[in-house]
């Protein structure tokens, strides 16, 4: 059992890396096994093949089509262990799977002839393909959803609130790269996490809040506007037995900056707020020191905007906001896009 989060980045790793070897098997397997079998083998009109099969070819092609779409989506943005995971195995396993799919996009264009003739592969060949191509087609769907974001102009503009590199390790419209959004109040919300060098929010074992380069980090006000209400004193949590649901926040700052605009920052640390209540605050203005206080894991920034004052009121909803200003990177190079919101595992920097 994995007691700390560098057995956990292990643990992964080598899951990523058993998962690759399987499915790089499969792939060279069945490569091999086409290659001498070609005699056997035509091109699926060629072959005189009837709509039976014509159609399940088709309808798997689709299936594998989907999940060339799904590969990126699902282990770059959706997959929680991304931050966790070395970069390395993740890479070598979206790779080995776009291969086998892309071989086997390839070989739906051809057909054997015992497939043609045979009843019983005829019939396994359409439960696998009704079971796969269902499976990816369906998984497909949420590809255009994560990208999904409210319109620009509806959005909120405000300056990062930490500097550096950091990690978003939920972000988004949508529930499956961002848990919040089951919290309506908390709908939008980013939790934050400050990487080093190499990529990694964490050194040493991850046992402790001071292995996270977040802990201790400094916390400046994302926009103008005055403190309305704040909490101080709660301990730090230890690393994934933090528990707190009375006081989810923990040590917070919530400023009032707009109309029906209220931005909550939260797991600070404790006695490192540098307001009070009341306090006029400017965009930029030093605040407190990120902690790992309230309901959390481990050490990191959580940012949200609501329209009402009581944190986790029923009957609040969660405000869209972006970081102006930001260069991200989503998948392979750093870009400066013109609507810079944020998904999960998401890099960030200003």
């Amino acid at each position: 059992m994995e007691e700390n989060l560098q057995q956990f980045a292990q643990t992964y790793a080598q899951g990523l890396w058993i998962a690759s070897g399987i499915f790089a098997a499969l792939a060279l397997f069945r490569l091999v096994l086409v290659i001498k079998t070609k005699s056997q083998r035509a091109w699926i009109f060629k072959a005189k093949a009837d709509f039976f099969v014509i159609g399940l070819k088709v309808f798997f092609g689709l299936g594998l089509i989907a999940f060339l779409a799904d590969i990126p989506v699902w282990f770059l943005s959706v997959a929680q262990f991304r931050s966790v995971a070395p970069a390395l195995p993740l890479s070598v396993l979206i790779f080995v799977l776009a291969w086998l799919s892309v071989q086997e996009i390839i070989l739906c264009f051809t057909v054997s002839y015992t497939l043609i003739h045979q009843f019983i592969k005829r019939i396994l060949f359409f439960l696998v393909s009704i079971f796969c191509g269902s499976s990816f087609i369906l998984a497909a769907f949420i590809v255009p959803g994560t990208f999904l974001y409210p319109p620009q102009d509806s959005t909120i503009e405000l300056q990062m609130p930490v500097k550096g590199t950091w990690l978003a390790a939920n972000a988004g419209h949508q529930k499956w790269v961002n848990y919040h959004n089951n919290f309506p109040p908390q709908a939008f919300a980013i939790d934050m996490v400050k990487l080093n060098e190499a990529g990694r929010f964490f050194e040493n074992e991850g046992i402790d809040s001071s292995d996270f380069f977040s802990f201790g980090d400094s916390v400046f006000a994302p926009a103008s506007g005055y403190v309305y209400q704040l909490a101080d004193g709660f301990p730090t949590q230890q690393i994934y037995k933090g528990v707190d649901s009375i006081n989810p926040a923990g040590n917070f700052i919530q400023i009032h900056f707009g109309l029906n605009q209220y931005l909550f920052l939260a797991h600070l640390q404790a006695g490192s707020l540098q307001v009070a209540k009341g306090d006029s605050v400017q965009a930029g203005q030093f605040l407190a020191l990120a902690g790992n206080s309230g309901n959390t894991s481990f050490p990191h920034v959580h940012i949200h905007i609501q329209d009402k004052p009581v944190l986790n009121d029923s009957l609040a909803k969660g405000l869209p906001f972006v970081f102006k200003g930001i260069e991200r990177k989503r998948y392979l190079g750093w870009e400066k896009p013109a609507y810079p919101f944020l998904l999960r595992n998401d890099k960030f920097r200003n």
